[in-house]
């Protein structure tokens, strides 16, 4: 299905730079799971699952994103809080889950949170 046809049946799409479609609704639903660790017993086993979905969606977002921002001047405040940002979002996948139960489940979080930012302000960056 094309991003046109896609756009018609209403589903909402994000293209990587290598010209890949993403189903934003894929990656929402993935955010939705993360966020739902919260109210169930934490297992590792799901959270490194959800870790593995959310910084791939990520990697596909970012670079997006990157080239978005790099359009804005330079030395202006919207450039830097949206450099930082995704600065900041890119670190975030370089931390990985840690040992433990909890702190998995809180880097899983901020992916989640960091995903859904993602898709908030793609819009806003073309």
């Amino acid at each position: 299905m094309t991003t046109h046809q896609r756009a018609v049946a209403g589903e909402e799409t994000a293209t990587d730079p290598n010209g890949q479609d993403l189903d934003l609704n894929t990656v929402r639903y993935a955010i939705s799971r993360a966020r739902g660790q919260s109210s169930v017993p934490l297992r590792y086993d799901e959270l490194t699952e959800l870790e593995s979905e959310l910084c791939g969606y990520i990697g596909q977002l970012l670079p997006t994103a990157k080239k978005a921002v790099d359009k804005l001047w330079h030395g202006g405040t919207a450039w830097h809080q949206q450099i930082s940002r995704l600065d900041g979002i890119e670190r975030q996948v370089g931390q990985g889950l840690g040992a433990g139960v909890l702190s998995a489940h809180v880097q899983v979080q901020q992916l989640a949170r960091d995903c859904q930012w993602l898709i908030d302000h793609q819009g806003q960056q073309q």
